[in-house]
């Protein structure tokens, strides 16, 4: 599917409880941790770019920065699904035919990746693999969406995920970041990752 019929979604409404603070904040080699996956998302010709943040967020302003629209989600202690629900319910008022979603905290994603799964959505939401299990970021045609909608708590979509098809990552670009200890440890990936920056 081209890149101008997909709309594009970064999540970044998490608590970051393992965390202890606001993690998409932490410098990560010069840059705000969850700023990273969203630049290399922003320099995609999607339908639209979006940011779901929680109301006041200090990483809103980077994403607008951007170029993203920024949606609120003032519900996020109903869990990642709450975001899934108003990704959605931007999405739908555009012409997009499929909707990307992609997690904040994932600050290696490169868009070699990202192009790789637009190039393959026909008719099947298709999720990323690491080459143990099914994870954002992951692409849901439009006639899916519905599948989106009805998802509960924090589980997210990963019920709908662990049976789609894959498409497997570079290797390390889909390391998520949830604790200090994890950040500590990514930090060596930058010198082996390119992360369009």
């Amino acid at each position: 599917m081209e890149a101008k019929k997909v709309a594009i979604v970064v999540l970044a409404a998490g608590h970051a409880r393992r965390f202890g603070s606001d993690k998409l904040m932490v410098n990560l080699d010069g840059v705000p941790l969850g700023v990273r996956a969203a630049v290399a998302l922003a320099g995609i010709d999607a339908a639209a770019h979006f940011a779901v943040c929680k109301p006041g967020a200090a990483i809103a302003r980077h994403y607008a920065d951007l170029g993203y629209d920024i949606v609120e989600n003032p519900n996020a202690d109903l869990g990642l699904s709450s975001s899934l629900h108003l990704a959605v319910g931007a999405a739908a008022k555009t012409q997009a035919q499929a909707l990307l979603i992609a997690l904040a905290d994932m600050p290696f994603l490169v868009a070699s990746h990202i192009n790789a799964l637009m190039s393959a959505c026909d008719d099947d939401i298709i999720a990323s693999t690491d080459g143990t299990q099914a994870m954002p970021p992951a692409i849901f045609p439009r006639s899916t969406w519905s599948l989106l909608l009805d998802t509960k708590g924090d589980a997210g979509a990963r019920q709908i995920l662990s049976q789609a098809r894959s498409l497997a990552a570079p290797m390390g670009s889909l390391r998520d970041i949830d604790t200090p200890d994890d950040l500590a440890a990514s930090k060596s990936l930058l010198l082996g990752i390119d992360h369009a920056l």
